[in-house]
């Protein structure tokens, strides 16, 4: 009966919630405001977003105050089809062996506020967005995974009783996670200009992290089947079948009773409630160049060391199996990787055209994602902005995400996927205090897929990952005093 004890132990290594980035690396949010939704490359921007994109280049904006106010909102779409020969067992599978197992989160409010002040040759700004995560993650009918490991129940009872005549040949059971993740980023730090043409930066930031997981997993039934103790086939919850199979063998075999016990236990109701926090600090440096019809910046932002405690309510603390998930009180790493951002400008007449490339570090940083990666991630952005008039600009521009990471080693509740994405929007200013910023962001991804096999079972699984994610927003960009 080991594989009831190694199902647990699968099952901690699924459960592993991780509500990604919408756009950016697989920790790391590059949207940080409606610029980015409207035109995506803004490594050289002269705009309030420029205190996130190009924290250099601030001190080429114009004397004065200049403030940010940005919302963004998303809507993703997270499906596994899990292909399982022993999901037929279901009673409510109706004999199929490939499942859809499907999360969906919709984040109304992703804020972002960017606030600089330059005179002369030097510029302090701050900003605050959301620099990972954003969203619940909510799975109804639970995941492929969970679905797997209880699967097994009807096989190994059949297995494991086949000398006194038990057998079970279905399983039930009701599943509901969600996952909810957030990183809070305040960055605040100064700019000088060198030269008339030639400047740099310095920035801190100071970032926290908020993860919350609740769910459960309960209604767990099998239908077994066993004259002796009076049992005919019809579903019933497997807690109650253990423990009556514990007690009929207390006195002929009290070390097996023992272990009905604890798969008693094990298949009994499990409520999952649990919160991660914590926090860290990191510099970021930027050089920028800004000279006739030509612009370019490069940015280095250090890793984010951050370490997570996990607090769990009382019931999940008191669960044998949800606390060797999460054990309450410890920590986990949950590593922001070091990103190098460059990017460069030409201005055609009324049109700029910028190219960016983006480089995370993922390999030194230790996260989630860390037994997937076998490289660092890469992006590539192309965009433009066409200045119509002194009031009307319109923009568009495309993101290439490239991963490199084991698919085989993903699992359901963390996996991330390269990805294509393409923005257009408009700027329009209403006044010379104010401009509007508006845009679109379509995300396209690749599909993944990974392979294995349960060893206690024998049978091999196949996972196949498909995400959609639409992002819109709108900023009001303003500027007052000299």
């Amino acid at each position: 009966m080991k594989i009831f004890y190694k199902m647990t132990l699968a099952l901690a290594a699924a459960m592993t919630i991780a509500t990604s980035a919408f756009a950016g690396g697989p920790m790391t949010n590059s949207n940080q405001s409606a610029h980015f939704l409207r035109s995506v490359a803004r490594g050289t921007s002269l705009d309030t977003d420029a205190v996130y994109t190009n924290p250099a280049g601030v001190v080429f904006m114009e004397d004065g105050f200049h403030l940010g106010i940005n919302d963004q909102m998303a809507s993703q779409t997270r499906t596994i089809t899990s292909s399982y020969a022993a999901f037929a067992m279901g009673a409510e599978n109706r004999g199929n062996a490939t499942k859809e197992y499907k999360g969906e989160v919709f984040s109304p409010l992703i804020p972002s506020i960017h606030f600089a002040w330059k005179h002369n040759r030097w510029a302090i700004m701050a900003g605050l967005g959301v620099n990972g995560g954003g969203g619940s993650l909510k799975f109804d009918d639970g995941l492929g995974s969970f679905e797997r490991q209880f699967s097994a129940l009807p096989g190994a009872i059949s297995k494991l009783g086949s000398a006194m005549g038990l057998s079970a040949s279905q399983y039930d059971m009701d599943m509901e996670l969600t996952g909810n993740s957030k990183t809070l980023a305040l960055n605040f730090g100064a700019a000088f200009r060198i030269t008339d043409w030639l400047s740099v930066a310095a920035q801190i930031r100071m970032s926290g992290t908020y993860n919350s997981y609740k769910g459960g997993i309960d209604d767990i039934k099998i239908n077994p089947t066993m004259a002796a103790m009076g049992l005919n086939g019809q579903m019933m919850g497997a807690a109650q079948f253990f423990t009556a199979a514990g007690q009929m063998l207390g006195q002929m075999n009290p070390a097996l009773a023992a272990q009905a016990a604890q798969y008693a236990a094990l298949t009994s109701d499990h409520i999952l409630d649990v919160e991660q926090n914590g926090y860290s600090i990191s510099p970021i440096l930027a050089v920028a160049l800004h000279k006739g019809k030509w612009d370019a910046s490069i940015k280095y932002e250090f890793k984010m060391a951050t370490e997570l405690e996990i607090k769990s309510s009382p019931a999940s603390a008191a669960d044998p199996v949800i606390n060797g998930i999460f054990a309450d009180g410890t920590k986990v790493k949950a590593e922001t990787p070091a990103l190098l951002a460059a990017a460069v400008s030409r201005h055609f007449g009324p049109v700029k055209v910028t190219a960016q490339w983006h480089h995370y570090f993922d390999k030194k940083a230790q996260n989630s994602f860390s037994s997937c990666i076998e490289g660092n991630t890469n992006e590539y952005m192309m965009g433009a902005e066409w200045t119509i008039s002194d009031r009307w600009l319109v923009s568009a521009g495309a993101q290439r995400t490239q991963l490199n990471m084991n698919e085989n080693a993903y699992s359901d509740m963390n996996f991330s996927i390269s990805s294509w994405s393409v923005a257009a929007g408009f700027a329009f200013k209403a006044c010379d205090a104010v401009r509007i910023n508006a845009g679109i962001m379509p995300t396209f991804y690749d599909e993944a897929t990974a392979v294995g096999k349960v060893a206690d079972t024998g049978l091999d699984f196949k996972d196949v990952y498909n995400r959609t994610s639409l992002a819109w927003g709108i900023g009001l960009d303003f500027k007052f005093g000299r």
